[in-house]
């Protein structure tokens, strides 16, 4: 697992580093990304934090000027907490409206329909339950530099007879024109999660 307690220290030299360039590239919505994820969640029970990492795919295409279609899948497995074990996986597909609102800004929103899946097991007894629910997003996207991106976004998600809410920043660094490495950590209802990722964009 990854640890998360500097992530305080990671964006403020992501943020510090894009004041050295003086100019900025094209915000794209046309890509594909792999992502390494990693959770952190609070039981508040006396088994403590379970914690939980993956992998995932995701991609955006344009289909008008300001609209992009958006796809994703990802799976998630939790270690062994009290010989409990939690697998997951998700399918989402939505669409994302921008607009740019500054020099080299953007704000985006965008609204998915969420298909969850939520497998427990115990060596003994395996419990599943499936349910389709939805995302609502709303965020900023800023090119500080040709090289360097920053992002912030707020996030509600109802499934499972659940609504849960979810703030993150992230940071993305092009070591090419087209392929970026990201960072990104949110937090929200006792949830904290890092994620890794590769883009590649298309356009």
């Amino acid at each position: 697992m990854i640890n998360i307690k500097n992530k305080q220290n990671i964006f403020a030299a992501i943020i510090l580093s894009a004041s050295t360039v003086s100019f900025s590239k094209d915000i794209s919505y046309d890509y594909i990304q792999g992502t390494y994820t990693s959770l952190s969640v609070d039981t508040n029970t006396s088994a403590g934090n379970l914690t939980a990492d993956g992998f995932g795919v995701s991609g955006s295409f344009s289909i008008a000027p300001v609209i992009s279609i958006t796809a994703g899948y990802e799976k998630t497995g939790s270690e062994r907490t009290q010989n409990i074990e939690v697998n997951t996986t998700e399918l989402n597909f939505g669409i994302t409206i921008h607009h740019s609102v500054a020099n080299s800004m953007d704000i985006f929103g965008n609204f998915s329909i969420l298909k969850g899946n939520v497998e427990a097991n115990n060596n003994l007894v395996t419990v599943e339950d499936d349910d389709t629910g939805n995302i609502l997003s709303i965020g900023l996207r800023y090119s500080a530099t040709d090289k360097i991106e920053l992002e912030a976004e707020f996030s509600r998600v109802d499934v499972f007879n659940d609504t849960s809410n979810t703030i993150g920043v992230g940071g993305r660094f092009y070591t090419q024109d087209k392929l970026s490495l990201g960072i990104g950590f949110s937090t929200g209802n006792d949830v904290d999660i890092l994620e890794l990722n590769v883009r590649l964009d298309f356009k």
